[in-house]
């Protein structure tokens, strides 16, 4: 049975997309507010995963998920051209996070 903080840590990465994609493309207030809401929530979130887990693994988790996040959603959403070398260091990224998901106690 997956663990709740193997649930929290995805939903933490998935905020820190929203808040990097808000840094560049945020425009009027309401904008802003999202994405200062998302950052917080982000944090909130890590620092849930991390009183139940090492602190290196929860931090490489949520930023690996966030660049990956952040990278897939430049291309789909931003227009930012891709890139099959950016892809397979994404996949290796991964790899890691998903290793050390599966070896933390």
């Amino acid at each position: 049975m997956m663990r709740p903080q193997w649930i929290i840590l995805p939903l933490a990465g998935l905020a820190e997309v929203g808040w990097a994609a808000g840094l560049k493309h945020a425009e009027t207030v309401p904008d802003w507010v999202l994405t200062v809401v998302l950052a917080v929530t982000s944090l909130w979130l890590a620092s849930r995963a991390v009183r139940y887990m090492p602190t290196s693994t929860v931090y490489t988790v949520f930023v690996g998920l966030g660049a990956a996040g952040t990278a897939v959603a430049d291309w789909l959403l931003f227009g930012v051209a891709f890139h099959w070398p950016v892809l397979a260091f994404i996949a290796l990224l991964l790899t890691g996070v998903i290793g050390l998901q599966r070896v933390s106690d």
